[in-house]
């Protein structure tokens, strides 16, 4: 069967043509109205003006080329992308629209979903939730109307976000699925166990699985369910995360040899080429990783804190003082570190960390700290310039390098906190979220 010709190279040629003619056209009327501009005076009081008229007719020409213009893109682009133009997406797509004009309008203070049996996993998606659960994956908008509803059955639910698609998988188990606000747009079922995985807003995303010779595999897919690329690791995944823009891939793997963690870093940078860097960190286990800016990739150590550019070039790096970490969070242009001290287990240590590693600030935790006061601190988030600490059934808002402590009671089920914003955050349990904004916090009590 002959295979039929691709049209785009004709168009070219012809939209080519179209738009040399065009401009030898206005290139033509352009001369003429600088020689009546030369030739003559305007004589404003006569009932036709060569000029204006010669303006006039440019101005016309340019609304037809315009128009032409637009036509042969809005051509190409539905050649180009016909398998995708069908009921279905154009479906999903009014009804995105109108969960985006909903989203917009209102948020609701809580939000109600199934009760999963073996716990569940959140994540914020498009203003509302993501709540993978054991035996459904639910989605609920910021208005609090459910959108989607799918069976599944988890053992260790897990779920993955960003700003176009969410991602469930339970730990551990052969398959993963993704889904929009509304559907599943893609199952999988692996070959070998899945034990994490990553989204970019751009729909690229990522898992771990492992392989026959390899004890760990990263396997990299486009936007349209498309595999990119299979990275092979002899070490463990500890740590994945991708940059908001999904064209940067961080993966941290450990392996224990004669008595030593040996970790290595690598950035995976993806594009028309795919590229990888890696950096080793010998006798230090890393876990906790995140992009702190698109091309900025921090991982915290046993040791310290690293962060490394698109090359996997160390940046910057900070050892903690006679310290291990219990909690640490990653944000947009920051890392939040929780220490104890090697000597004495009841000093706590909180220090943010720049983009370079840098020491922003750092707040003891002594005895007298409202911290300490409410508990063993079991939960730490960011968002923008504040921080969010769980200790016992209140959570902490800090704001000011530390300088101002709020708080806010919380369930004693509390599941996760996820902050949207320095002023909300989102307190999950296992039956339903809620809202706490600023208004929420107060002064603790000393």
């Amino acid at each position: 069967m002959k295979k039929p010709k691709n049209p785009i190279p004709a168009l070219k040629r012809v939209f080519s043509r179209l738009y040399d003619r065009a401009t030898g056209y206005v290139r033509g009327v352009g001369r003429q109205t600088d020689e009546i501009l030369a030739s003559e005076p305007i004589d404003f009081s006569a009932p036709s003006i060569p000029y204006y008229e010669n303006l006039a007719a440019r101005l016309s020409f340019a609304k037809v080329v315009l128009y032409m213009v637009l036509l042969v893109f809005v051509v190409v682009t539905v050649i180009s992308n016909h398998k995708l133009i069908t009921y279905e997406n154009l479906y999903y797509l009014a009804k995105d629209i109108g969960a985006a004009s909903q989203t917009a309008k209102a948020h609701a203070d809580s939000l109600s979903y199934p009760i999963s049996s073996e716990g569940a996993d959140f994540a914020l998606y498009r203003g509302g939730l993501v709540i993978s659960g054991s035996e459904v994956v639910t989605a609920m908008s910021a208005s609090g109307r459910q959108t989607l509803s799918v069976n599944v059955a988890y053992a260790d639910p897990c779920a993955r976000a960003s700003d176009k698609y969410c991602l469930s998988f339970g730990r551990g188990e052969k398959s993963f699925s993704v889904y929009n606000a509304f559907v599943q747009v893609h199952t999988e079922t692996t070959d070998f166990p899945v034990y994490d995985a990553a989204v970019g807003d751009n729909g690229n995303f990522a898992i771990v699985t492992r392989s026959r010779d390899y004890k760990s595999e990263v396997v990299l897919y486009d936007g349209n369910m498309e595999k990119l690329a299979n990275y092979r690791l002899g070490g463990y995944v500890t740590g994945i995360s991708m940059n908001p823009s999904g064209d940067r891939l961080g993966v941290v793997s450990a392996e224990y040899e004669n008595g030593i963690w040996v970790t290595k870093v690598t950035v995976i940078r993806v594009g028309n080429r795919i590229s990888q860097s890696s950096a080793t960190v010998t006798g230090a286990l890393g876990s906790t990783c995140g992009f702190v800016s698109e091309d900025r990739f921090a991982v915290v150590f046993t040791d310290r804190v690293m962060v490394v550019n698109s090359d996997a070039t160390v940046t910057g790096e900070k050892f903690f003082e006679n310290a291990i970490p219990t909690l640490a969070a990653i944000g947009r242009g920051s890392v939040a570190v929780l220490t104890e001290s090697q000597s004495d287990l009841t000093r706590a240590t909180l220090t943010v960390y720049d983009r370079n590693a840098r020491e922003s600030y750092s707040l003891s935790l002594d005895t007298d700290h409202p911290i300490t006061k409410a508990g063993n601190p079991t939960a730490l988030a960011m968002a923008d310039n504040a921080l969010f600490l769980r200790a016992g059934n209140t959570l902490f808002r800090l704001t000011g390098n530390g300088s101002t402590v709020t708080a806010a009671a919380v369930s004693h089920d509390t599941l996760a906190v996820l902050p949207e914003s320095s002023d909300e955050v989102m307190v999950c349990t296992p039956a339903y979220a809620y809202r706490l904004t600023t208004e929420d916090f107060a002064r603790p009590n000393s």
